[in-house]
């Protein structure tokens, strides 16, 4: 058995570009999602910066156009990592320059091996927390305070 339960694609294309498909796998324990894109790859001597902070082989942004710029700042993949990272997945780039690029996203499913509880606050909750010491707020201006919950 393969252990996998669905299987989801889908193929975008704009105008004059190769299409960029994506497939959605779930497993038994993770979910996938592959991003494929035939463009123009990225060359093998700049494997090792792509997760680097402000880093990007994107063209210089224009921040005076009139449409804010997405992309080209140096965020979006060290950013995508550590989310992934954070929900205890990863993702995984294979380029190959003048073909294009591969992008595995892996993302646990099973909230029982979750590192971090969330907690839930509703009316319920709220009940099972009691109000400590009272601290100020660093966004707000003026002498507002709020609960530190213990």
């Amino acid at each position: 058995s393969s252990g996998i339960n669905a299987e989801y694609g889908a193929t975008v294309e704009v105008d004059g570009q190769q299409p960029v498909r994506v497939l959605i796998v779930e497993g038994a324990k993770d979910i996938s999602i592959k991003v494929v894109d035939r463009g123009a790859g990225i060359p093998m001597r700049l494997h090792d910066h792509l997760f680097d902070y402000h880093y990007s082989t994107a063209p210089e942004p224009d921040i005076h156009s009139r449409i804010p710029p997405l992309a080209g700042f140096g965020y979006g993949l060290p950013l995508s990592r550590l989310y992934a990272r954070y929900l205890n997945g990863n993702i995984r780039l294979q380029s190959i320059e003048g073909y294009g690029t591969d992008a595995v996203i892996y993302l646990q499913t099973l909230s029982e091996e979750a590192g971090e509880v969330l907690p839930l606050f509703n009316k319920t909750s709220q009940a099972k927390y009691q109000i400590g010491q009272m601290v100020q707020d660093w966004n707000v201006a003026g002498p507002t305070s709020r609960p530190i919950w213990s």
